[in-house]
């Protein structure tokens, strides 16, 4: 495998609300998972996929499957190969993610920047 920086998305939750994991059974008939889309730069490239913290499964009532979601906090790592001979390119993007508590659910985006060391 190829080396690379690795970022690190930290998300902390409020009480009382759960963030749903990057890889669910089936996205298209449960809750949104997390994405993480990065804007496409020559100057860095994606190694492997995101790496996430251990979360909670069980089986969601609302939704009819299991789910696999984060109460409090939740660790998110991707590992990015500079590209650009050392020059510290910016790395951006968005991360798309849904927050429920017992009530209702909440689509959701954030943007990210931030520069390679």
């Amino acid at each position: 495998t190829q080396s690379g920086d690795t970022a690190i998305f930290h998300a902390s939750i409020e009480k009382g609300w759960h963030m749903y994991a990057v890889n669910l059974p089936d996205p298209f008939g449960g809750p949104l998972p997390t994405e993480f889309v990065f804007d496409e730069s020559s100057s860095i490239a994606l190694v492997d996929s995101i790496i996430e913290s251990k979360g909670h499964t069980e089986m969601d009532d609302a939704f009819g499957i299991n789910v696999t979601y984060f109460e409090t906090e939740a660790t998110f790592k991707q590992r990015i190969l500079d590209l650009s001979k050392g020059s510290h390119p910016s790395v951006s993007g968005v991360v798309y993610y849904m927050v429920c508590n017992d009530e209702m659910c909440i689509p959701l985006e954030r943007t990210f920047s931030f520069q390679l060391k």
